[in-house]
């Protein structure tokens, strides 16, 4: 049954239990020596799914056929339990998976692609997250609206509470910044009781006295947003859409804007995709966007009208 309100609660750390994964070997990068790496679509991608009541996360060489690296045995999971997010650390090679909504403000897990029989570690509480950056800066929101963000992965926390952050992206500048797409819409046909706010984009940015600087630009009030990506000159891309009625778990859309911080401006339908999306993610030259369809097929796209497929079926989320 799916859990959607704050009374359902979370099971403290200690009583959580890791998971018991089959584990096989990783797949050998190719093109990781490209001329041009804007001209090719990155040598590898990550996906990941519940399937057979279990998580899974595939780490595939780009133009082969998706192969399960670590697996769940069959039925560990809740039925209602799914994928929800999923970032790539490609410089410590870690794999994040969102999860929603068991616990309630969605749960995430790691998984170590160099020793995938370790299995599914516990991560921090949360539905969506992001990663990437020098240091490997990694953001997260729950279900609640919560930003959280670490500057590095072993550095201090910071957190804005009730921020109605309902998804995150890290932008991989050399000095990277955090996005946040506030949209309580979304959050609110998970967990009624979210403060309902006006959407915005929140910026947040490292100072050098070792704070974090905030900006909250304004989108239209009717701007409804599931996914959140930074492209190139400052833009940020929106996955426009809404939350399923049927299942808000999962928010769906078809079409790319694009929020301009510089001249405070949108432009709606950069892109528009082939098929209904409910996960959108980007390299970390901000060229090639991979998205996941409702129907569960991966594939791959730029704004200048390139594009390819990565699988036709079996994920909820992927990433590279």
């Amino acid at each position: 049954m799916l859990c959607l309100a704050a009374a359902c609660g979370t099971r403290p750390a200690s009583e959580q239990k890791e998971t018991s994964v089959a584990a096989r070997s990783l797949p050998a990068s190719t093109g990781a020596t490209r001329a041009d790496p804007r001209r090719e679509p990155p040598s590898r991608w990550v996906g990941a799914g519940i399937e057979r009541r279990r998580l899974a996360v595939s780490v595939t060489s780009t133009g082969s056929k998706p192969q399960p690296l670590a697996a769940e045995q069959p039925g560990s999971r809740d039925a209602s339990l799914e994928v929800t997010d999923v970032a790539y650390d490609t410089r410590r090679e870690l794999v994040y998976v969102g999860t929603c909504c068991e616990p309630v403000s969605g749960h995430l897990w790691v998984l170590d692609t160099r020793a995938p029989a370790s299995g599914f570690r516990q991560g921090d509480q949360g539905f969506a997250v992001d990663v990437a950056g020098p240091a490997s800066m990694i953001a997260r929101t729950d279900t609640f609206g919560t930003l959280a963000v670490r500057a590095s992965a072993a550095g201090r926390q910071e957190l804005r509470a009730d921020v109605g952050a309902a998804d995150v992206a890290v932008d991989p500048l050399s000095e990277p910044r955090v996005v946040a797409l506030v949209d309580t819409r979304r959050l609110r046909a998970l967990v009624p009781t979210v403060t309902s706010r006006p959407p915005v984009l929140m910026v947040m940015q490292p100072t050098p006295e070792g704070g974090w600087a905030d900006r909250a630009y304004r989108l239209p009030p009717d701007l409804k947003g599931c996914r959140i990506v930074p492209l190139k000159d400052g833009a940020m891309g929106i996955l426009a859409g809404a939350p399923d009625r049927a299942n808000p778990v999962r928010c769906t859309g078809q079409r790319l804007d694009a929020y301009d911080p510089a001249l405070e401006r949108l432009r709606k339908g950069v892109l528009t995709f082939p098929a209904g999306v409910r996960h959108l993610s980007i390299d970390d030259s901000k060229t090639f966007l991979i998205f996941t369809t409702i129907g569960g097929a991966v594939g791959w796209r730029t704004l200048d009208g390139r594009e390819g497929s990565l699988a036709s079926e079996g994920f909820a989320a992927a990433d590279w």
